[in-house]
């Protein structure tokens, strides 16, 4: 269990690739190993999950599917372009976790990233025929952290330093039902990993603690996202831990539910997999919270103004607009994004200069377009702000 803290005396490396392990020759570079630090003048880490191919025997929305066809390639070719430091693909890269479909992953996902180092985020489609995750690991054979006796550890953190700022990347498995007896050591592996100097703290896994995709959002499945990030929360301070990235919900979302103070949520799982509907907001009863779980206010004001934009380009349903501008048959109803004609997708950056942080959200158009449309940045006087791009 101490493994990972000979690694932190430590691996440093400077913002290039960590080299690809020799054990694999299809195997990818990672972004570090478990316990490296990395030091730059500025780090840009994309991240994106669900950019699995469709599945209709599986898919939830397999009834009323928006586009898929080219959205992945689109997305991943655009983080390609922007020259990212890192990629974060935050769950559900495969349909399951079996051999065939991991070399489908590679043949068609991982060339147009080549150059880029991966840090990959085991969802729950990857432990579909693989809940030992074998599989992940001959694709990326040095993830996670070194627990032995020739088993897979999914979880593991690495250090970005910029300037004179540490902020700490902690990558988690949120997935209890596949990791069975290894929770648990992931848990003590986490109240080590807290350790030592760093000045601020972001969180990446797949499933989400809050959600608002889907036709009726699930969230905080089983109790085991919130279980991860309250065991995070009892042992650092709280000011430290600035936000969780999920890759959990296909649909891009980001929600502030204990205020601009509080922990920041993003959901990445705009990446390609069949869109969902996407809520502005749903009631407290209904999603088992104490008050209403809401988008944060400007994401919606800048996902209504591409709303309209895009309706007059290429009109969307009156049904479409109703829904999200609660008029019609929908008004007093929250307010929902249709999947089907408005896909929330696309990909997230995470940007870290010094001691600023921000997160920027590149919009994914049916016109196979992406563009910045919104950005969060955490200031100790505001918190965390929304502003449109």
């Amino acid at each position: 269990m101490l493994s990972f803290m000979l690694m932190s005396l430590l691996q440093v490396v400077g913002a290039e690739p960590t080299e690809p392990s020799s054990s694999s020759s299809s195997s990818t570079s990672l972004c570090g190993l478990d316990g490296a630090q990395i030091e730059a003048n500025e780090f840009h880490i994309g991240i994106v999950g669900n950019t699995r191919p469709m599945d209709v025997k599986t898919d939830p929305v397999s009834g009323r599917i928006g586009p898929t066809k080219g959205v992945t390639t689109n997305i991943l070719t655009n983080i390609k372009n922007e020259s990212m430091d890192c990629v974060v693909l935050a769950g559900d890269m495969v349909k399951n976790g079996s051999k065939k479909e991991w070399k489908k992953f590679q043949k068609q996902q991982l060339p147009l990233l080549d150059g880029i180092p991966i840090q990959p985020l085991i969802g729950d489609y990857e432990s579909i025929k693989d809940d030992k995750y074998l599989n992940t690991e001959m694709v990326f054979p040095d993830m996670g952290t070194d627990i032995g006796y020739n088993r897979v550890g999914s979880w593991s953190y690495l250090d970005v330093k910029t300037e004179e700022t540490t902020w700490r990347l902690l990558f988690l498995d949120a997935n209890k039902d596949a990791l069975t007896s290894r929770w648990n050591e992931q848990l003590l592996w986490m109240d080590e990993a807290i350790q030592g100097n760093f000045d601020a703290m972001f969180v990446f896994m797949h499933e989400p603690w809050y959600n608002l995709a889907g036709a009726t959002p699930q969230m905080n499945r089983k109790g085991y996202p919130e279980e991860l990030i309250s065991h995070l929360e009892n042992s650092v301070d709280m000011m430290k831990i600035r936000g969780v990235f999920f890759g959990g919900g296909h649909a891009n979302q980001v929600m502030l539910p204990n205020g601009p103070y509080g922990l920041l949520h993003v959901g990445t799982g705009g990446g390609g997999a069949p869109s969902e509907d996407l809520y502005l907001w749903r009631p407290s009863h209904e999603m088992g919270t104490v008050d209403d779980v809401k988008l944060e206010e400007q994401y919606v004001k800048s996902l209504l103004e591409q709303v309209e934009r895009w309706h007059g380009q290429s009109p969307l349903s009156a049904s479409t607009l109703d829904k999200a501008f609660n008029t019609g048959t929908y008004k007093g109803f929250p307010g929902l994004i249709d999947g089907t004609e408005f896909p929330v997708q696309g990909w997230w950056e995470l940007s870290l200069k010094g001691s600023q942080s921000r997160v920027i959200y590149h919009h994914y158009f049916q016109n196979e377009s992406l563009d910045e449309i919104y950005e969060l940045r955490y200031t100790e006087k505001r918190g965390w702000k929304g502003y449109n791009r």
